[in-house]
């Protein structure tokens, strides 16, 4: 329990406790496995847990009524998903489905209420955490709704840069590993797979990203040009 209780040090949900509290609540925490495309959990169900993934990739997503999926997010190793229903009692805000096969420990409810009650922290920090999944959404909306595919995707480079290195400077070529196929990058841009084909390659054509394998070689001057950002 003591990697886990190392990864929960570095989540936005439970960060803020001290390592004893950090090493309660991983010994109350229980392994899930799940095979890559199966459904952890739908939209609609009752929130018992909390996930936090050690391994593999979760795809958070809804599904319109005329069949078509948007993903918001996807939750990787070191990542708590599925805390908004877990918090407020509710019933699942999205369906959750496992992108590739996915190792991850559980926190029941009951359990994350007791924390909750006696740790100021953990309650600023779930508050903190919500606020931010507020402010992502209303990003991603804004770009669904007003900008043009390759500003989505330079966007998205740049945030995958912060992720994978932090703070860069200006004119530095940072490399990223995109780690999913074009198809799951279209469902999280809220666009076709062709058109983000179309957009890979006008921000390749430009300089602004370079292809090395598995890895792309980010220009961040030229990607914040193409981001509308400066």
């Amino acid at each position: 329990m003591t990697d886990v209780a190392q990864l929960l040090a570095k989540t936005k949900l439970f960060g803020l406790l001290g390592e004893p509290d950090r090493d309660r609540i991983a010994q109350q925490m229980r392994p899930a496995s799940f095979a890559a495309g199966q459904a952890i959990f739908a939209r609609g169900d009752p929130g018992t847990e909390v996930y936090l993934v050690l391994k593999g990739r979760v795809r958070l997503s809804v599904l319109s009524l005329e069949g078509r999926e948007l993903s918001f997010t996807h939750a990787g190793p070191g990542d708590v998903f599925g805390e908004i229903a877990t918090l407020d009692g509710g019933a699942r805000t999205a369906d959750a489905t496992a992108v590739t096969s996915v190792e991850a420990m559980t926190l029941s409810r009951a359990a994350l209420n007791r924390f909750l009650e006696t740790s100021p922290e953990l309650a600023r920090a779930a508050i903190l955490l919500l606020c931010g999944r507020i402010r992502d959404a209303d990003l991603q909306l804004e770009g669904v709704a007003l900008h043009r595919i390759e500003v989505r995707l330079a966007r998205y480079f740049l945030s995958l840069v912060g992720q994978q290195h932090g703070e860069v400077t200006a004119g530095s070529r940072p490399k990223v590993v995109l780690g999913m196929s074009q198809g799951e990058l279209a469902l999280l841009l809220g666009a076709s797979r062709p058109k983000v084909n179309a957009a890979l390659m006008l921000l390749e054509d430009s300089g602004a990203i370079t292809r090395e394998g598995d890895r792309f070689v980010c220009d961040c001057d030229e990607l914040n040009q193409v981001a509308e950002l400066g």
